[in-house]
Formats: structure tokens, C-alpha cells, sequence
């Protein structure tokens, strides 16, 4: 049996673009799981972003399902519940046609299909209940559970990307005492994997670039299951495009140093590209001759491109690019350029005005 694990897709009608773009991920893991023959999908939580858009979206993901030969599993994540003001019905009470089984059952639901065993425990704000009803012993070769959530010391708070708001922790002694084999599991966007015990902990991270900062392919994962060995092998979906960030170095008079087409290399339409700018200049003229060509020529080009409104790193100094001292170490990096490192030798070529500036200052 071949399974595959996705989740945090966000389906959202915020707008036409969000809309069409959100659709189209769902589009492209539907013909993935039907191209690689798998049986069951998985989505682990946040399949829409807000309860409305549950209510409004809801006819158009069953239209796209309809295309799916198998059966897909639904658990509801904390973004399902934003929003619904009251509204006190299961989402299992709502039509999600054959293809769809809705997991909604708290605290916990466990079934048996073509011989695994599945606990799914969709989002809650504590899982007391399960710490005090554990589920029964396995009766099958293989347990798989489905998540939604932050399992304890499998998250890096440090990071823009790592911070989800309004998610429950579930905590690894807890993950150890069910008697799962794989843990599939939503909730952090960065896809990662660990071990528990004899658990193996899984996530996916998020289906679509939904949030800035997000970097790297978005994917899911093929969970290979062979009576009760499992293996699994990420698989990436090229319509969720990435998050991009393109720092841009300027030189003295405040050029940036390639063409746009440099810097827009190895891009995609479906990418969401913030530019950056760092450097010592003369004036920002040059810098916004740049970024009106980008957008007059290249902005309809991209799902989002944008400015980093942050333009901290930029230093202008009037008359800089007439400064001797640094129209000679300027000619003596040029001289390095293609002997160093591309990163090393920007930042080398910043670093070395700013000394030679500050030194200045200094006598």
C-alpha cells in the first residue's frame, strides 16, 4: 500500500490570485498521488486556512477530488476552527462526498484500513483525555497515526518560519505511549523527521508557500508500506514555487552590480521574490531607476515580487564613489572577484568600506 502524507496546504479565497494559486498545489498532489498509485492521502491539518473559507472553498475541493481514484483522510488542524464564531457544527456534518473522511472524532479515532491500524487525533487545545483514555493495544502489524500539532523539542523558535500561532504541544512521552509505528503530522512548516521511541515522528511542513520567510521546496511525503515495514521519500510540488530573497549589492554610485536577469536566474513563475539592498552609495537614484524596471518589466512575471521596505543596509555618503581610498580597494576586490567566493567577496567589498570609512572619521 502506498500512502501520501501532506498538510498546511491553507486553501484561501483572500483573493482571486490566492485563490487560484492555492487550488492549483491541490491540483498537483492529487495527479501526484494518482501518478504514483497511492491509495490514501493524508492531510494532516490546516487544509483550509479559516473556517469560511472551509464553508467556501469546500465545492471546489471536492470538484478537484472527484479527478482522485482513491480515498483521502481529513484532519482537521487549528486553522479549520478560525473564525467560526460559534458555529458548533462537527465538519463531519458537511457533505465531502464519498472521497473525502472527514477525521473530526476528539479525542481521538482509531479505524482499520486494508490491514493498518489508524489513530488520527485531530487538533485540541489540551490532550488531557487522551493522556487519560489511551487507546487500546495494536492489533495489526503497522499503526500510523495522523497529527496536528507541536511535538515537544522537535521545534526552533528562533526562526520567523518555526512560529505558528494558536498550536497545541503534544508531548513525546505521550506520542511514545500509542503505540504507533509512523507518526504523520502537521502544524510546522519546515519539514523534518525524528524518532520517539519506536515511533518514527514525520512532518511534512507546509504544501505552499504561505508566509514570508518560508524558504526551500514545499512537498509532502510517499509513505511505502509493505506488511509491516514502511519506509518514506519526499516528493516536492513545483506549482507551490519558494520563497526567494535576492539581496542586491550596490556599488559606489549606487547600481546594482548584475542585471536583473542575473538575479532572477534559476526563478519561477510560481516564486514569491523579495529583493534586498545592501551597500555604500552616493545617492539612491540608480537603486530606484532599478526597482522601477523590475516592476514595469518583471513584476507580472512572478506569483509576488516585492521590496524589502527595510533599507537599513544601505549607507548613502555624497561624493563616496570620488573617495581615493575606496576607489582603490574597490579595484583591488575587482582584481580578487573571481578568485573568492561570491558571498565572501560582497561581504568583504561592504566591510572594507565601512572600515576605511570609519577610519576616516577616526583621524
Amino acid at each position: 500500500m502506498k500512502l501520501l502524507q501532506v498538510s498546511d496546504l491553507h486553501l484561501s479565497k483572500n483573493s482571486p490570485e490566492e485563490r487560484a494559486y492555492s487550488l492549483s498545489v491541490l491540483r498537483e498532489i492529487l495527479q501526484t498521488a494518482e501518478s504514483t498509485k497511492c491509495a490514501r492521502i493524508l492531510f494532516c491539518g490546516d487544509l483550509f486556512n479559516t473556517f469560511p473559507d472551509l464553508e467556501s472553498l469546500r465545492s471546489d475541493f471536492l470538484k478537484e477530488v472527484s479527478t482522485y481514484s482513491g480515498i483521502i483522510y481529513f484532519l482537521p488542524g487549528n486553522h479549520e476552527i478560525l473564525e467560526k464564531k460559534g458555529n458548533h457544527n462537527r465538519y463531519a456534518d458537511y457533505d465531502w462526498s464519498t472521497k473525502v473522511k472527514v477525521l473530526d472524532q476528539t479525542p481521538y479515532f482509531l479505524f482499520e484500513d486494508d490491514g493498518i491500524e489508524f489513530l488520527s487525533i485531530p487538533h485540541q487545545e489540551n490532550y488531557s483525555e487522551l493522556l487519560l483514555s489511551p487507546p487500546p493495544n495494536k492489533q495489526t502489524k503497522l499503526r500510523i497515526g495522523l497529527a496536528h500539532g507541536t511535538v515537544s523539542g522537535m521545534s526552533f523558535t528562533g526562526l520567523s518560519e518555526e512560529e505558528e500561532e494558536g498550536g497545541s504541544y503534544l508531548d513525546p512521552h505521550l506520542i511514545q505511549n500509542l503505540g504507533l509505528d509512523y507518526l504523520a503530522i502537521g502544524h510546522l512548516h519546515r519539514a523534518r523527521m525524528g524518532n520517539l521511541g519506536n515511533c518514527n515522528v514525520s512532518y511534512a511542513g507546509s504544501s505552499r508557500v504561505w508566509r514570508k520567510g518560508e524558504s526551500g521546496p514545499r512537498g509532502g511525503i510517499l509513505i511505502h508500506v509493505d506488511g509491516s515495514n514502511l519506509r518514506t521519500e519526499s516528493v516536492y510540488w513545483k506549482s507551490a514555487g519558494e520563497y526567494r530573497e535576492i539581496l542586491v549589492s550596490l556599488d559606489t554610485e549606487g547600481k546594482p552590480e548584475e542585471k536583473i536577469e542575473t538575479y532572477l536566474s534559476g526563478t519561477s513563475p510560481e516564486d514569491w521574490i523579495v529583493f534586498r539592498f545592501l551597500g555604500y552609495v552616493d545617492s539612491m537614484v540608480e537603486k530606484q531607476k532599478f526597482q522601477e524596471e523590475v516592476l514595469r518589466d518583471w513584476k507580472s512575471k512572478f506569483r509576488i515580487l516585492e521590496f524589502d521596505p527595510d533599507e537599513s543596509q544601505i549607507t548613502v555618503i555624497q561624493h563616496l564613489s570620488e573617495n581615493e581610498f575606496v576607489k582603490q580597494f574597490l579595484d583591488k576586490m575587482n582584481e580578487r572577484k573571481e578568485q573568492m567566493d561570491p558571498i565572501l567577496w560582497k561581504h568583504t567589498r561592504v566591510t572594507g568600506i565601512r572600515l576605511i570609512l570609519e577610519g576616516k572619521k577616526s583621524r
